[in-house]
């Protein structure tokens, strides 16, 4: 009896855990990542899920000297100073 328990808890949360993962793979997320943190501790994930905002997601380039990412915008490089050529018309 107390494993048929145990074992209903685990599938739960496994399917709780789904609905964070779901939230935060629309914004950006990762999908694993944020199914374990969901079924681990539901509560909590599922509120930072709603809260999250990833605005980098998608508008960012890589620096062609370092090769970091910076923001699509920059005009420059923050940390080695590259100056990237300015394609708009």
């Amino acid at each position: 009896m107390v494993d048929s328990v145990i074992l209903w808890i685990i599938i739960v949360a496994a399917l709780l855990g789904l609905v964070p993962a779901l939230i935060a793979r629309t914004k950006g997320g990762n999908f694993i990542k944020w199914w374990i943190y969901g079924a681990v501790i539901f509560p909590i994930a599922l509120p930072h899920s709603l809260g999250l905002n990833f605005k980098n997601f998608g508008l960012s380039k890589a620096c062609g000297y370092c090769r970091i990412q910076v923001p699509l915008k920059a005009a420059h490089c923050p940390k080695c100073g590259y100056e990237f050529p300015d394609l708009r018309p």
